[in-house]
């Protein structure tokens, strides 16, 4: 499963061992002892990958993937999954989906790979 962290900051990819229907439970159990209110609802979620990356790749390796241009620099990957969040209409929260864990990793590493070129620019 993966996880994507909004914040204000930046958003956070990694790779969750436990099926997305644990993680979702324990979630809900952990607001409720703490008798906070969660929203989860079915949404979109877009994780940007470098185009340089993406062009250097072959289209073969991403073809599982719904890729859209945003800029010259930039492609993202839209992804169907739950967003939680706690006030409705939240721009930051947590994204969860479920894909089949070879194309989890794949996703993980093109976007790790993706942060790396992209801090390798700035510090240039």
């Amino acid at each position: 499963m993966l996880k994507v962290t909004y914040t204000e900051t930046g958003l956070c990819l990694e790779y969750c061992f436990e099926p997305l229907t644990q993680l979702l439970s324990d979630r809900v159990c952990t607001y409720a002892c703490a008798q906070r209110s969660v929203v989860i609802q079915p949404m979109e979620a877009n994780i940007p990958l470098a185009a340089t990356l993406v062009n250097r790749l072959a289209w073969q390796q991403l073809r599982d993937f719904e890729l859209t241009r945003c800029d010259r620099d930039w492609y993202e990957v839209t992804l169907s999954g739950l967003w939680l969040t706690e006030p409705p209409h939240e721009d930051e929260g947590i994204f969860m989906t479920e894909l089949d864990a070879r194309l989890e990793h794949r996703l993980l590493h093109l976007w790790a790979w993706s942060q790396q070129s992209q801090s390798q620019k700035l510090t240039a």
